[in-house]
């Protein structure tokens, strides 16, 4: 079995690894008042069952879960042998950023054994660096943590819904079309829906299940994201000019979108970020 303990650093970091390792033949696991870190536990070969929260799940390979801290559970093999990787950590905001992740609900998760980056990361990356024994701060696994909650976050998919790696290839030909026609300010939320061949609530509910906006409201930053770069960037432009450049009709509407967006009109915005211009 591999398993490293990380020493306790001398002040708290934001996610703080605790341990990790690779256990090549799973023994069976009952914790009727849980663990008191958050533990991520994947399968790598063979297959468990793991219980919690009133259900089972079985564990086949590239399936894990993340439980939170004091959730009662118990896993135990159900192949000849079971080989699993876990994580388990804490930290100063590791619930909060757990949360921010989506990942807060206790549920397995699964991906594509093409796109196996979550196993590699783990492996390759946390762990290397662990034995290595060159990161006494916990610095520099407290980012590897961050990348690994990332990774679960766009890489990994639930029994309800694909990874947001596949939902957003899904919509990319939208995304770019919708780059393209950045300056036409006749582009609503119907010419958006009728171009990805769906409807318009359909379209909305994908958009804020990835971006936490509405199709037309994620339109609209991308608007004012193309103006930030111009504001500064072309100073042979009137603000008019750039209004017009993003899809805005007249300039008081693009001042007061942008206003409203950004705290600060396009014209203060200029005068903050350019250089060598006034």
């Amino acid at each position: 079995m591999q398993r490293i303990v990380f020493p306790t650093p001398a002040e708290p970091l934001p996610l703080q690894l605790e341990t990790i390792g690779i256990n090549p033949d799973q023994e069976p696991i009952d914790r009727p008042n849980g663990y008191p870190c958050f533990h991520w536990l994947q399968t790598l070969e063979g297959e468990g069952e793991l219980t919690a929260t009133g259900q089972m799940w079985r564990m086949t390979p590239k399936t894990g879960i993340l439980l939170a801290p004091n959730i009662p559970h118990r896993y135990i093999a159900r192949s000849a042998c079971w080989q699993t990787a876990y994580i388990t950590f804490n930290g100063s905001m590791a619930t909060s950023l757990v949360q921010s992740f989506g990942l807060i609900e206790t549920e397995r998760v699964q991906w594509d054994a093409g796109r196996d980056q979550i196993t590699a990361h783990l492996k390759d990356q946390m762990l290397t660096a662990a034995e290595d024994g060159t990161d006494p701060s916990g610095w520099q696994a407290s980012a590897q943590l961050y990348r690994h909650l990332s990774l679960l976050r766009t890489d990994a998919r639930t029994d309800h819904r694909p990874s947001m790696s596949k939902r957003l290839e899904h919509i990319h030909s939208l995304l770019k079309w919708l780059e393209d026609e950045i300056a036409n300010p006749n582009i609503g939320l119907a010419d958006m829906a009728a171009q990805f061949g769906i409807g318009e609530r359909q379209l909305n509910e994908r958009f804020r299940e990835l971006f936490g906006l509405t199709a037309y409201a994620y339109f609209i930053q991308l608007r004012l994201r193309k103006a930030k770069e111009l504001l500064p960037a072309r100073p042979d432009l009137t603000v008019r000019h750039i209004g017009q450049a993003v899809g805005f009709r007249d300039t008081s509407h693009f001042v007061a979108t942008f206003r409203q967006k950004e705290g600060m009109t396009p014209d203060t915005y200029r005068k903050l970020y350019s250089t060598g211009w006034t």
